[in-house]
């Protein structure tokens, strides 16, 4: 359930940094490689048997 947890955050956390437009372009692409990751996590852990297949 941690992990699941983690995807989330990551999910939504890397989002909102995602729409940040102050700080240039890098700090988006950070955001949007965070809220990647953060989805892959989440279908990965919702996908499988509590995180093992």
């Amino acid at each position: 359930m941690k992990n699941l947890l983690a995807g989330g955050f990551l999910f939504v956390g890397g989002a909102i940094i995602m729409t940040t437009t102050q700080f240039g372009h890098v700090i988006p692409m950070i955001g949007a490689g965070c809220a990647l990751l953060g989805f892959g996590m989440l279908l990965y852990y919702l996908f499988s048997d509590d995180g093992k297949y």
